[in-house]
C-alpha cells in the first residue's frame, strides 16, 4: 500500500441481473479466460473497488464481482433476511451461465462463501477466505463488534462508523504508512459511497448469522484461508483451529497485515490466491486431463464511457491565485474528464463530478506537496466540499507557497 491509496470506484459498466421480482444486483466480469473466481463483498466495499486488487488475477482468471442488495449500484431491500445473500449468490451464477466457480469472501462475506458451499457443494471448486469473520469460535466478539458499528452507525453516521472501522481493520503499518492524507481519502470514499440505511439494513442482517466450529466443519471444498497477523480477530490458535476443522484447508499468513490483506498487500494477495488456483488446478489435471469450461460466463467487456479530453490544466478560475492552484491541479488529476465546468469549478460540490473516490486522494497529496501543507487527521468533511472550501480552511489554518491575490489574508 502506498502512503495515498488511489482508488478508483467508477462504474464503468451498466451491468444488472434481476434476482427476484423487485432487486436486481449489479456486477462486473474481468478476464475473458481460466478459471470462474467470484469476488463476493464485505458490507464496507463496492464491487468496483476490486478492480484495485484484482488486475493481476484478471490476467489469467474470469473475476466476477457484484454490489450486495443495499450497496452501491444494487437495489435496495429494506426488508430482507440473510438468507437473501447466500441465494442472490445462485441466482446471479445461474444468470450468468457459471455452473461452477470458485469463491473469495472477507470479512463478514466469509458466511456467504461458507453458507453458500455448505447449500451447494456442488458449485464452489475452491473456496478463499480473506480475513473472514467466520472463525472457529462461538461468535461472541464477532457479534460485540456488529453490535458497536451499529451503535456508531446510528449514533453518528457514516463518518463515525468510518472511525471506528478505520481503528480497528488497519494495522499500524498501514495507518502510519497511509498518514493524514490516506486517511482523509478513504474516509472521503467511504461516506460517500454508503447511504447509512441501506448499510444498517446489511448489518443488521448479518446478526441472523449463526456460529460454530460444526459449521466451518462442514466445508468440503479446497479452502485458503488467508489471514493478516496483525487481524484481532484471529491468532495463531484460532487459525490452526479452523485448518483443522476444514477438511481440505490451507492457512497462510500475511506478515505486518490486518483484517484487510487485500487492501493492505495487493500483490501479495492476489500471488497467494493465484498460487492457490493454480495448485487446484494442478490436482485436477492430475486427475483427468484438463478441459474447457463450456459453463463459461459472459466475456468482459468493461470499456469506460467517454473519451473527451478535459480543459487544458491550469485554467484560471476568476482572480484568486488559490484557487486557479486547486483548479489547476484537479483538472490535470482528472484529465480524461470531459464534463468538468469550464467555469465555476472552485464552488462545484467535489461529490457530484466524482471525486469521492480515488482522485481525491491524488488531489489532497498534490496539494500537501506543492503547497507545502499539511493535512491534519481531523479536518471536518465540510472543509471537502468544493475547491473553494478546502481553499478558505488552507488560507485560515496554514500558509500556502504562493501568493493570494484576493480580498482575503491568511489567519
Amino acid at each position: 500500500m502506498t502512503s495515498a491509496p488511489t482508488l478508483d470506484l467508477r462504474y464503468t459498466a451498466e451491468r444488472t441481473l434481476r434476482v427476484s421480482d423487485d432487486t436486481e444486483l449489479y456486477y462486473e466480469i474481468q478476464g475473458d479466460e481460466g478459471p470462474h473466481l467470484t469476488l463476493v463483498n464485505n458490507f464496507f466495499i463496492i464491487a468496483p473497488m476490486w478492480r484495485n486488487f484484482t488486475a493481476e488475477l484478471a490476467k489469467r482468471n474470469r473475476v466476477l464481482t457484484y454490489d450486495l442488495r443495499n450497496q452501491g449500484a444494487s437495489s435496495v431491500s429494506p426488508d430482507m433476511t440473510w438468507e437473501d445473500h447466500v441465494e442472490d449468490l445462485r441466482v446471479l451464477l445461474d444468470g450468468l451461465g457459471i455452473e461452477r466457480t470458485h469463491l473469495l469472501g472477507t470479512s463478514a462475506s466469509g458466511f456467504i462463501c461458507r453458507d453458500f458451499a455448505a447449500r451447494y457443494p456442488e458449485r464452489v471448486d475452491g473456496l478463499i477466505l480473506t480475513g473472514p469473520s467466520c472463525t472457529p469460535g462461538d461468535g461472541v466478539r464477532r457479534r460485540a463488534t456488529e453490535r458497536a458499528c451499529i451503535n456508531s452507525l446510528e449514533l453518528g453516521g457514516t463518518q463515525a462508523l468510518w472511525d471506528h472501522l478505520y481503528s480497528v481493520v488497519f494495522s499500524e503499518a498501514a495507518m502510519r504508512e497511509m498518514g493524514a492524507t490516506g486517511y482523509l481519502g478513504l474516509r472521503s470514499a467511504f461516506t460517500a459511497i454508503h447511504p447509512p440505511d441501506p448499510m444498517l439494513t446489511n448489518l443488521k442482517c448479518a446478526t441472523q448469522v449463526t456460529d460454530g466450529p460444526e459449521l466451518l466443519a462442514a466445508i468440503k471444498q479446497p479452502t485458503l484461508l488467508l489471514l493478516g497477523d496483525k487481524d484481532d480477530m484471529w491468532n495463531e490458535t484460532l487459525g490452526a483451529e479452523a485448518g483443522r476443522l476444514i477438511e481440505d484447508c490451507e492457512v497462510e499468513w500475511m506478515h505486518d497485515v490486518g483484517h484487510l490483506p487485500y487492501m493492505e498487500d495487493a500483490d501479495g494477495f492476489q500471488a497467494r490466491v493465484q498460487r492457490f488456483l493454480d495448485s487446484l488446478a494442478a490436482r485436477e489435471a492430475a486427475v483427468a486431463p484438463q478441459t474447457g469450461d463450456p459453463a463459461g460466463g459472459p466475456a468482459a467487456d468493461e470499456t469506460a464511457t467517454g473519451g473527451v479530453s478535459a480543459p487544458v490544466a491550469g485554467v484560471p478560475e476568476g482572480d484568486d491565485a488559490l484557487l486557479a492552484v486547486l483548479c489547476a491541479l484537479l483538472r490535470e488529476i482528472v484529465a480524461d474528464r470531459a464534463d468538468l465546468p469550464v467555469t465555476g469549478l472552485a464552488e462545484t460540490p467535489l461529490n457530484s463530478i466524482g471525486l469521492e473516490s480515488w482522485a481525491f486522494t491524488l488531489l489532497l497529496g498534490r496539494i500537501e506537496e506543492q503547497l507545502s501543507v499539511e493535512w491534519d487527521m481531523d479536518v471536518p468533511p465540510e472543509v471537502f466540499e468544493s475547491l473553494a472550501s478546502i481553499a478558505a480552511h488552507l488560507r485560515a489554518h496554514h500558509s500556502p507557497a504562493l501568493p493570494d491575490t484576493s480580498q482575503e489574508s491568511a489567519k
